[in-house]
């Protein structure tokens, strides 16, 4: 699981995840999460919503957000910009829905044709790589169509401009790119010139994590894809992804993962 600010640079990213929990995190693109088998629980803004098959939620610009399963399954997963449809983008200014989450049976058939086609379209891609021009533009008429339907009925409100939202990304941007360098809250507070307790409060009630819990989580992220994408040595892993020593990074592999590295990339190259 990872914890942070995603800095996406295209238009769509469109994928089925199986399986795969996602901590709270933010991004400037809505995020539509719709469930096609078990159960999954999403979290918007400290607010749960304990999702079946037939429901899901649609995640505005910078909303605080994060998903586990409770039942395993699969989702379908759809990130993209405010302006990928063009006809919404007042919906996305300085608004909010009250509520994210929606039943497609209480939606039109043109949003279960929607979300139909959305899901065949994802079928064949895979997570975090481009999406083809072609696909980009029949999800676009896909997600005009379950726009349409969906937006009117979402109870809408002003979202409050607070610098505590800005800190908060200023802060998951910087950890983002300095998360494996040595890092401590005493840092932090330099860097940004707040209070330790400010950036500790940000942790706990925002991103509902501990500031340790949260650096460890995303250098463990990164050192998964390193186990499966290249040959380095265990060690050397542990040391690129910003743990001071195998011995810790052994320790906190094992406690996230329930196995060591070593079997882990076995286990996938096998699979």
């Amino acid at each position: 699981m990872s914890f942070f600010y995603q800095n996406r640079q295209e238009q769509l990213y469109l994928y089925l995840s199986k399986n795969n929990p996602y901590a709270v995190h933010l991004h400037r693109q809505l995020e539509l999460i719709y469930v096609l088998s078990g159960s999954t629980t999403v979290t918007v803004e400290q607010q749960d919503f304990l999702l079946t098959p037939g429901q899901g939620v649609l995640v505005f610009p910078n909303q605080m957000h994060g998903l586990k399963h409770v039942e395993p399954g699969q989702n379908l997963l759809c990130i993209f910009e405010p302006d990928f449809c063009h006809s919404f983008r007042h919906f996305f200014q300085n608004k909010k829905p009250a509520r994210n989450d929606f039943t497609v049976s209480s939606l039109s058939e043109h949003s279960r044709i929607a979300l139909q086609g959305l899901k065949t379209l994802a079928t064949a891609m895979e997570k975090d790589r481009p999406t083809p021009s072609d696909v980009q533009v029949y999800a676009e008429g896909y997600l005009t169509l379950l726009l349409a339907d969906l937006l009117p009925s979402l109870p809408l409100q002003v979202r409050k401009n607070t610098d505590d939202l800005e800190l908060e990304q200023r802060l998951l941007l910087y950890l983002d790119a300095h998360y494996t360098e040595e890092l401590s809250l005493e840092s932090l507070s330099k860097e940004f010139g707040v209070s330790r307790f400010v950036l500790s409060r940000i942790f706990t009630e925002k991103l509902h994590t501990t500031f340790p819990d949260y650096v460890n989580s995303r250098r463990l992220d990164y050192a998964r894809d390193l186990l499966l994408s290249t040959e380095l040595s265990v060690t050397q892993i542990a040391l690129d992804v910003g743990f001071g020593s195998s011995r810790t990074f052994f320790r906190a592999f094992h406690s996230a993962y329930h196995t060591t590295p070593g079997a882990y990339r076995r286990q996938k190259e096998s699979s």
